[in-house]
């Protein structure tokens, strides 16, 4: 890939850098987050080579990514659609390093990781130094300059993170940083500094996104190519655990809610709240543990290929088992005291450990380890964009408005304290609660978003799609219909 002039990117980097300083003021980082990421973008496709095939979409991700924050308002969404954002970002900078997503592995997804804060906290270092003419030892005034210049802009980053940790260790240092800064036009010299740092670390990523990733050559990772025997070891032994496990569930999978009734010291509340999680992530360690053995095991030790398949048939078997265990335990749970939010995030997360366990069955176990991480993360692209679309918030009102139509309770304080997303939900569904249930959901919303809107001011920077009509939806009010479903 043909390389720009260093000044072109860290003249488009200081460029995104101050107009990051103001987009990312807003309040919640939204629509002006997103329209920043989208200048950065602009920047790779408009300085690189004409786009197209893996870099085209994975830019284009990077460039969309953000706008779920635009489209969604809900806490749990917003964080989800950030680390989705990391993540694809991360990609772009390990794609423009010369791999393909053909060739992306457990092992390549962690390279990724590594090179991406490696070149967003670094990379500017080697396009300030080929910006101009070479260094020179001579003690000549422009080399002197020259080298003032770039340790200056080299010691902002350590020195910004090293003062805002002391300050938060210590009020006293912090109370005098205060002071000083206010005697120094606080307001300039905090924007200077947020756009000089933003500058850095976009001129770093435009560095690696263009191909000129540093650590791309060193930071590779070979197989050790070893033998059967040695992952045998944690396989049988992870399926023994198993084994041993599974066997004390099958009353609870028979048995349900009325064995825990009759068991002493269980509860619905404690058997599903102290286990899912758990379940959970067991379920996610034994599918870690079945890729990196394949990826330790010799590529050429055929035997071995087809035991580790057999042991990798078994173990999927009793992972699926573990899912079936915490989706049995999550769901008592709902259906003793309903849906929350964090109750429809654990499903979403065993529906996607779920579709993993299906793309190792569909790739590695059938001798096609190479295509285990691209169809895995074509699987978790399609399930980031899912859970936007699904508005989760909205089916959690759904389904606990559908209970309360059923006699059973009706938490109005929670439900209230749900973002935007589900406001259109509870206005629609309010005639289904009872008539006191449906007036105390009305005095919660008022009071919980009289207090949030105070709390956080409308900025455009911050505007989002739930909130565009939320003084319209606010001023219809509740139809209290009297529990009619």
């Amino acid at each position: 890939m043909t390389q720009p002039p260093a000044w072109k990117v860290l003249a488009c980097a200081a460029l995104v850098g101050v107009a990051g300083d103001y987009l990312l003021r807003g309040g919640m980082w939204r629509l002006g987050f997103a329209l920043w990421i989208a200048a950065i973008c602009v920047c790779v496709a408009t300085l690189g080579p004409r786009l197209s095939g893996e870099r085209g979409l994975l830019l284009a991700g990077t460039a969309l990514a953000p706008f779920g924050l635009v489209w969604r308002d809900a806490p749990m969404l917003y964080s989800i659609d950030m680390l989705s954002l990391l993540c694809i970002g991360a990609l772009t900078i390990w794609h423009g390093s010369g791999r393909r997503i053909g060739e992306l592995s457990i092992v390549e997804a962690a390279r990724a990781g590594i090179l991406a804060a490696i070149n967003t906290g670094g990379g500017a270092a080697g396009l300030l130094q080929a910006s101009g003419p070479p260094f020179s030892t001579e003690p000549t005034a422009q080399s002197r300059r020259r080298a003032l210049v770039i340790g200056c802009v080299l010691a902002v980053p350590p020195f910004v993170v090293v003062a805002a940790l002391l300050a938060s260790s210590d009020q006293v240092f912090s109370g005098m940083l205060e002071r000083l800064l206010s005697t120094m036009a606080i307001d300039g010299l905090r924007h200077l500094l947020v756009a000089i740092v933003l500058a850095w670390m976009v001129a770093g990523w435009l560095r690696a996104a263009l191909g000129d990733a540093v650590g791309s050559s060193w930071l590779t990772v070979r197989s050790p190519g070893l033998p059967f025997p040695t992952v045998a070891v944690a396989l049988y032994a992870l399926i023994a655990l198993l084994l041993l496990f599974v066997a004390t569930q099958a009353r609870v999978l028979f048995g349900g809610a009325e064995f825990l009734r009759v068991t002493e010291g269980l509860t619905v509340a404690n058997y599903a709240r102290d286990g899912f999680f758990q379940l959970v992530m067991a379920a996610g360690v034994v599918l870690g543990t079945l890729v990196m053995a394949d990826w330790l095991l010799a590529a050429d030790d055929a035997a071995g290929r087809r035991w580790y398949r057999v042991a990798g048939a078994m173990l999927l078997v009793l992972v699926a088992t573990l899912l079936v265990s915490a989706a049995v335990r999550i769901w008592l749970y709902v259906g003793e005291f309903g849906l929350s939010i964090d109750r429809a995030l654990a499903s979403a997360a065993v529906v996607w450990v779920l579709a993993a366990l299906v793309a190792f069955a569909a790739t590695t176990l059938r001798g096609q380890s190479a295509r285990f991480a691209p169809v895995t993360l074509y699987c978790t692209i399609g399930w980031v964009m899912g859970l936007n679309l699904i508005n989760p918030e909205a089916r959690v009102v759904n389904v606990n408005m559908s209970r309360a139509a059923h006699g059973l309770a009706f938490d109005a304080k929670y439900h209230a304290q749900l973002s935007a997303d589900a406001l259109p939900a509870l206005l629609r569904g309010a005639h289904r609660l009872s008539l006191a249930d449906c007036q105390k959901l009305g005095a919660e919303l008022r009071d919980a978003w009289r207090i949030r809107l105070v709390a956080d001011p409308q900025d455009w920077r911050s505007w989002n799609v739930p909130r565009f009509r939320l003084d319209e939806r606010l001023s219809e009010g509740l139809a209290c219909g009297g529990g009619s479903p």
